[in-house]
């Protein structure tokens, strides 16, 4: 629960966050923060959102995007409610144990007691859920997937081979990789967090290699998998020099906070 000084606090927050012109015309993808998150500071960072759909049912294909850095597209998200809606997924969804498997958060929060709190938990109900609540999320690319259980590069793929706009699919890319960048430090600058984790390697290498990024060098980034399936974030994996997920996660919050 918040106290009144706290609901100050997160409403002067959002002040700032509604500052940045891209959350102006998208506030669906303000960051979640958390009550508690002034504890420990840990924003975490997941790849991006999808809309319902899939290569069979597609009804939007990527040059539907094109207008998607200028308006709010909502004829786009008509098909998909709360899919596109970083605060609603965790408030609504998560919180309240709808339908899903949320190991992204989930999984974060096994291994945020584990080193931070000292306790294990094999199992995560929905009291034990709350223990999110330290945490702030969004996701990386601010442009949604454009099919449903799919990663963002391989959606712009898909759609851009089905409907003959290889070139456009790179353009897109590059749009979607600068200007999330752009979005992604103005909201550290704005939130300051003292853990920085990247929970998706295509997200974390769009960040970390791009030029025009200005925190991407920071001691304090974390740059792992994706939680959410076993094979990314509990077996080796060689863009992680051999490491689990899970293991680059806890070694990471243990030289930051130990």
């Amino acid at each position: 629960m918040r106290n009144k000084k706290m609901n100050q606090r997160f409403l002067e927050i959002d002040k700032e966050l509604m500052s940045i012109d891209f959350l102006k015309i998208h506030p669906n993808l303000l960051p979640f923060i958390g009550a508690r998150y002034d504890e420990y500071r840990i924003l975490q960072v997941g790849e991006s959102h999808y809309i319902n759909q899939t290569p069979k049912t597609e009804k939007f294909n990527l040059e539907c995007f094109q207008r998607w850095w200028k308006e709010s597209c909502d004829d786009l998200l008509i098909d998909s409610p709360g899919y596109v809606e970083t605060r609603g997924v965790i408030n609504n969804n998560y919180f309240e144990n709808k339908r899903g498997s949320y190991g992204i958060f989930t999984n974060a929060i096994k291994s945020f007691s584990k080193v931070i709190l000292d306790e294990e938990i094999p199992n995560i109900n929905k009291e034990k859920k709350q223990l999110y609540t330290y945490f702030a999320f969004m996701n990386f690319f601010q442009m949604p997937s454009i099919y449903e259980g799919l990663s963002f590069w391989k959606s712009l793929d898909i759609s851009g081979k089905k409907n003959n706009k290889k070139e456009l699919v790179g353009k897109i890319w590059d749009k979607t990789v600068q200007e999330s960048t752009h979005v992604l430090d103005d909201v550290i600058d704005i939130l300051k967090p003292q853990v920085i984790v990247f929970t998706s390697i295509s997200a974390g290498n769009a960040y970390k290699y791009n030029e025009n990024s200005r925190h991407c060098n920071d001691s304090n980034i974390i740059y792992t998998s994706h939680p959410n399936y076993s094979i990314t974030w509990n077996k080796p994996l060689k863009s992680l020099g051999g490491k689990k997920g899970v293991e680059v996660f806890e070694e990471g919050l243990r030289r930051l906070y130990r």
